[in-house]
C-alpha cells in the first residue's frame, strides 16, 4: 500500500494527502463536475512534468479525456499506472480531482491549481483544519479520523456542495505550501 500511495504523491505531493505515512488527506466520493478545457489550457497541462523526484506525463485522449501516467521501477520491473484526471473550472478557480487508485472510482483527492503559471504549474492542497471544522459545524458531511501523526478526512457531501463551499472560502486550501510542477518538454 505504501508503494501505491507514494505514486499518488508524485502527482499531488503537496496534498500529502494519500502519500506517505504521517501525512494527512482529504478524500471525497466523486469528482467535481468536469469543465471542458480550452485547447490552450490543454496544451499548458499536456506534457512531461517533474514533481519532487518523480516524473509524470499528462495527455489528453482524442476525445478530450485527460490522463496522467507514471512509470516506476518496482520489484525488478517497470510498472506503469495511469489515472483519469477530472478538471473543473468554477468561478475564477481551477481544480483537479484524481482517483486514489489507478482506474479507481470510489475515492478522489483534489487540489486547486493555476494553469497560467507557464511553464510551471502550482497546486495547492486542501487545508485539513478547514475541512475538519466544516464537518464539526455540519457544513459538510463526512468523518475525521485522527491518527498519531496524520488526519484522514472522508467527505460524504456531494462534490457540488464541496465545490460551492471551497469556491467561496479562501481558507479551504493551503496556499502557503504550493506543489510545483516543472515542465520538462
Amino acid at each position: 500500500m505504501f508503494k501505491r500511495r507514494s505514486k499518488i504523491k508524485l502527482f499531488m505531493a503537496g496534498l500529502c494527502v494519500l502519500c506517505m505515512a504521517g501525512c494527512s488527506s482529504v478524500t471525497m466520493k466523486e469528482p467535481f463536475p468536469e469543465s471542458q478545457l480550452t485547447e490552450e489550457e490543454q496544451e499548458q497541462l499536456e506534457g512531461i512534468w517533474r514533481i519532487d523526484d518523480g516524473i509524470v506525463h499528462i495527455a489528453f485522449a482524442s476525445n478530450g479525456v485527460p490522463w496522467l501516467a507514471m512509470v516506476e521501477w518496482e520489484d525488478g520491473d517497470f510498472q506503469m499506472d495511469k489515472y483519469r484526471l477530472h478538471f473543473t473550472r468554477h468561478k475564477e478557480a481551477f481544480y483537479v480531482c484524481i482517483p486514489t487508485e489507478p482506474g479507481g472510482t470510489n475515492k478522489y483527492v483534489f487540489a486547486e491549481f493555476n494553469p497560467n503559471a507557464d511553464p510551471n504549474l502550482f497546486f495547492w492542497d486542501p487545508d485539513i483544519a478547514f475541512f475538519t471544522e466544516q464537518i464539526r459545524i455540519g457544513a459538510l458531511k463526512g468523518s475525521v479520523e485522527k491518527g498519531q501523526y496524520s488526519t484522514e478526512i472522508n467527505l460524504e457531501s456531494s462534490s457540488v456542495e464541496i465545490l460551492d463551499l471551497i469556491s467561496t472560502n479562501h481558507a479551504a486550501f493551503d496556499y502557503k505550501n504550493p506543489l510545483l510542477f516543472q515542465k520538462l518538454d
